[in-house]
């Protein structure tokens, strides 16, 4: 399968679009060797820019330094994605006779069979009466083929390294007590288990799972009141028991209950959710079916029993659920709010200061503050508070170089709800989290929706980073990538989505390749943020006309009157085109530029984002895409405008449209383009 995939965090870095491709790879093979802190054995450079480890269990439990285990003992690999979830290998190499290396025979212990975006289960299968300490444990997520002792390995992948004890199956009183093991298992098969489960209108389809199932790498948004339906298999009574562990404590209490029924057979239980005494947050959740009596957590004869994650949202301002049928990511997802509220929390370690100071904070965010400012046309604030006091990690910088990015945002999150940030956790709200430390494992500035909340990491680098803040500030509110679609030889191509899709390609848009000069957002991006009220300014066009449209950046005290973009349906009523015309951020300003909504709705399906933008090429394939490495190349939309005296038809037929002329003064306001529209 071929990848888009291009180096770094969401936010790439400045003037990367220029750089060659040796010194493309050279960056990547560097960041790669930075973020991982090997061991005894061979080191290799994996690129986990795209995929990378988000967790790794034993039994349930972390896998840690000094962890012990045995033969039969499970490990559940847990993938984590930057972006599309690809499909991976794992591979897990174990140091045998402890001689620091992984080339003696049979040290490869495990490796799957197929390629997989979901959570592997590996029932380690190990050598009989084997006893070591203090060994080494490898675990890799790749793309690429790996050699039989992992070294020399720099493709796309993450690995984690470990030093474990193995401990003797047959020796008594070395079994550990684990979090949430069950007493009993479940008696389960084909007739009796639990077919699916659903939450509003989120599920998750399952087969027969031998009477337990860890599918914790599923997380179910739940709120007070939601709906449950529990859809089983069985010939015989159906009695159902769902928990989340509130307290995290490794049981589920009674009083962790959000739901109880019965029924008969293949009936369907169904209800509502009673999160009334449980906290806000992430936490495990439990479902079990027992064939014959109550469902207790911690096992019964007959049935199944299913673990899921749970994220919690906020009894006091839950989110307002999508309308039945409606999904709740895409166009109809906005900001709708006229400001939003960054607060910062600054970490340090105990042997690593942070030389980030709250002066030089004040002048980023005020950069970015005088953006939106000029964005919005005057119409949106960002305001921000500075928490007071540095947050010391009680540990030293090198314990965090093997942490997963997902432990790093369950620590900070943990903190700042300590504190008295109640809401962290509410998408709802107009606040997103501004989160500074020294660098761990993960690198580069990153940011989600879910919660809204932004990483910068201290690498002592003196240039401000506030385009890359306010490019990682648009994707914690909701926006995806600024994207191109590269056709190769045509505007639209065949629709094959790994290939023609470029992630950054929008190299003129800040949530494009353009962020680090602080690009102007294209209007698509623009109608996010509800209160700019971009589409009275961009007309949607059903008729045939000549129709003059202002250039985007208007400033913030131009006239409210003029249209500064059209919006056009496309034959098929799935997709929008959006013409603009700009004349700063390097664009061509003798033509306009038209990006698509609508296109590929489905292929990033994250909840909580707006619809991704792809901006056409007019010209197609004057600097093709070399589909033969796994670089973004954009060039060749550097000349992609519809120029003066060309012409473009949707690809359904709905119109054509030509650019006829300009004028005014280009760099400024005043600048203009006429376009005729002819509908078919």
């Amino acid at each position: 399968m071929y990848k888009n995939k291009i180096l770094g965090c969401a936010a790439i870095q400045p003037s990367l679009h220029r750089f060659t491709k040796l010194k493309l790879a050279m960056m990547i093979s560097l960041t790669a060797i930075y973020a991982h802190n090997t061991y005894a054995a061979c080191a290799i450079s994996a690129n986990n820019s795209y995929e990378f480890i988000d967790n790794i269990t034993i039994n349930n439990n972390n896998l840690v330094n000094d962890s012990h285990m045995k033969n039969g003992d499970l490990l559940t690999l847990k993938p984590g994605f930057s972006e599309h979830e690809y499909d991976d290998n794992w591979t897990i190499w174990l140091d045998l006779n402890n001689d620091g290396d992984f080339e003696d025979p049979n040290e490869q212990i495990f490796t799957t069979e197929q390629r997989t975006n979901e959570a592997v289960l590996v029932n380690l299968d190990l050598p009989a009466n084997l006893n070591l300490n203090n060994t080494e444990m490898r675990i890799m997520i790749h793309d690429d083929n790996v050699n039989s002792d992992s070294c020399n390995f720099n493709g796309y992948g993450d690995f984690n390294d470990y030093y474990v004890n193995i401990v003797n199956d047959n020796n008594s009183g070395t079994d550990e007590e684990h979090d949430y093991n069950l007493l009993q298992t479940p008696q389960s098969g084909q007739n009796e288990h639990i077919a699916n489960v659903q939450f509003n209108n989120e599920s998750h389809a399952t087969g027969s799972n031998n009477g337990y199932a860890d599918i914790t790498h599923k997380t179910f948004n739940i709120s007070d009141g939601d709906s449950i339906v529990l859809t089983p298999v069985s010939r015989w009574t159906t009695n159902w028991s769902v928990w989340v562990d509130a307290d995290k404590n490794g049981l589920f209490d009674n009083d962790e209950i959000i739901f109880t029924g019965n029924d008969i057979g293949d009936n369907q239980v169904a209800g509502e959710i009673n999160l009334s005494d449980i906290d806000a947050g992430y936490a495990r959740m439990r479902i079990a079916m027992n064939g014959d009596g109550k469902a207790d957590a911690s096992g019964f004869n007959y049935g199944e029993i299913e673990d899921y994650t749970a994220n919690v949202q906020s009894n006091s301002n839950n989110p307002v659920p999508p309308p039945p049928n409606e999904k709740n990511y895409g166009s109809h997802v906005q900001w709708t709010h006229e400001e939003v509220n960054v607060k910062v929390f600054k970490f340090e370690f105990t042997d690593v200061p942070l030389t980030w100071t709250d002066t030089r904070i004040r002048s980023e965010l005020n950069e970015i503050k005088d953006y939106f400012n000029e964005q919005s046309y005057g119409q949106f604030d960002v305001n921000y508070q500075i928490h007071s006091e540095i947050i010391t990690i009680n540990q030293k910088q090198s314990d965090w170089h093997n942490i997963s990015s997902n432990e790093w945002k369950e620590y900070y999150a943990q903190k700042l709800i300590n504190l008295g940030e109640s809401q962290f956790e509410n998408i709802e709200d107009d606040t997103i989290y501004l989160i500074i430390s020294p660098q761990i494992s993960d690198f580069g500035i990153k940011a989600g929706v879910n919660p809204g909340a932004i990483r910068v990491y201290d690498t002592y680098d003196e240039r401000s980073q506030a385009g890359g803040i306010a490019h990682e500030m648009g994707h914690a509110m909701g926006l995806h990538h600024a994207q191109g679609l590269d056709g190769q030889d045509s505007v639209f191509g065949v629709g094959n989505y790994e290939a023609e899709r470029i992630q950054y390609g929008n190299k003129f848009s800040m949530m494009g390749n353009s962020a680090w000069d602080f690009g102007s957002f294209n209007l698509y991006y623009k109608n996010f943020f509800k209160s700019w009220n971009i589409k009275d300014r961009v007309p949607l066009i059903s008729e045939s006309g000549i129709y003059k449209i202002y250039a985007l950046e208007q400033g913030t005290g131009q006239s409210t009157n003029r249209d500064i973009g059209l919006r056009i349906k496309s034959a098929n009523d799935d997709i929008t085109y959006w013409i603009e015309y700009r004349t700063k951020d390097g664009a061509d300003t003798d033509g306009v530029q038209i990006n698509v909504e609508g296109y590929f709705p489905d292929e990033d399906s994250r909840s909580f984002y707006y619809g991704v933008s792809y901006l056409l090429d007019m010209t197609p394939n004057t600097f093709p895409d070399d589909l033969n490495d796994e670089y973004d190349d954009f060039d060749d939309f550097e000349d992609g405008s519809l120029l003066k005296g060309k012409s473009f038809t949707d690809k359904w037929g709905a119109f054509t449209i030509t650019t006829l002329d300009k004028g005014g003064e280009p760099g400024t306001p005043s600048a203009w383009v006429e376009v005729k529209v002819q509908m078919h």
